[in-house]
């Protein structure tokens, strides 16, 4: 993938539903307190967890891109 093209549409629909997870409807679905997860609200351990999978996918497409540029030169 060159430095000016844009990210594959897979990576752009993960992207797409983890935001909307962390904002609407997301936000409704946990927004509670109870059950305490890890000693944390509901609501902050969701957020907490969408991060963590943000950052996952974040980690994924880097490699992928990295290992692409390796191949180009």
């Amino acid at each position: 993938m060159s430095r000016n093209s844009l990210p594959s549409k897979g990576m752009l629909i993960y992207f797409g539903v983890c935001t909307l997870a962390m904002v609407w409807p997301g936000a409704l679905i946990a927004n509670r307190i109870e059950p305490m997860i890890l000693g944390l609200p509901f609501f902050i351990f969701w957020y907490v967890a969408w991060v963590f999978v943000l950052f996952v996918g974040l980690v994924i497409a880097y490699r992928q891109e990295a290992g692409e540029e390796v191949d180009d030169e």
